[in-house]
Formats: C-alpha cells, structure tokens, sequence
C-alpha cells in the first residue's frame, strides 16, 4: 500500500483486522501467498455481498513480486470461487493510480463503471458478469 502512497492504518482498511467476520463467515474467501521465508508475497479476498454479488477486495502483490502472474493467479482463484458459490455479478474498486491493477482487471473482462470517491480516495468502479 506504501507504493500507492497509501497509509495502511487509515479507516478504510479495518477489514484487514477482521479477515473472519468480514469475508470468512458468509462464505466468502481470503487467499494469502507467501515465500519460503514465510514473508507476505500476495493477497486478495471475496466479499459476499448478496445473493448473486460479491466483491474482489485487497488484492495486493507485494512490489518486489509484481508481473509475475501472481495477481492474475489470485484473481482467477477468487473468480472461481466466486463461480462455485453461484455469484454472477463482481464488483471491485482500484487506486486511480494502480495502473498495473486497472490493466489486470480490463484484461480479465471487467468494465470500467467511472470513477468515484471512497473514504477519501479517488478509485475506479470495475464490475464483471460472470459465466
């Protein structure tokens, strides 16, 4: 989050500090990749929303392991996931400066929905129809 000139204590990631209730206990999922040294190399959750809706959140690769398939590889987990629990609608958000995330998510199928504002930050809305 420090490359996206982010603070990761800031409100917005609390979720973070609650990986069981906030994903775990509707059914959702919460992958994390490490390295033999047990260091955090990725991560990336699904957020059940409702019935048929869920959300990609904090999906994060590490930027000394960036291009390296390994947000792909999350992504791909996640949307299957997300395809055994009978969601056909995602929904994601990303940093309007993560360019590297904008291209994962418009090379996977999502659309662009516009920009917005969320808890202080200006973010692109990306959604998918899944099949």
């Amino acid at each position: 989050m420090s490359e996206a000139n982010v603070e990761p204590t800031h409100q917005h990631y609390h979720d973070i500090l609650h990986i069981p209730e906030q994903y775990l206990k509707d059914g959702g999922e919460f992958l994390v990749g490490t390295g033999p040294d047990g260091n955090v190399l990725a991560m990336g959750g699904l957020k059940i929303l409702d019935e048929g809706k869920a959300e990609i959140k904090r999906l994060r690769v590490h930027p000394s392991h960036q291009k390296k398939g390994y947000g792909q590889q999350l992504l791909t987990q996640l949307e299957n996931k997300a395809r055994e629990l009978g969601i056909n609608h995602l929904i994601l958000d990303t940093l309007s400066n993560q360019l590297g995330a904008q291209k994962l998510f418009m090379n996977n199928g999502y659309q662009q929905k516009g920009p917005a504002t969320i808890d202080g930050f200006h973010v692109f809305l990306y959604e998918k129809e899944l099949v």
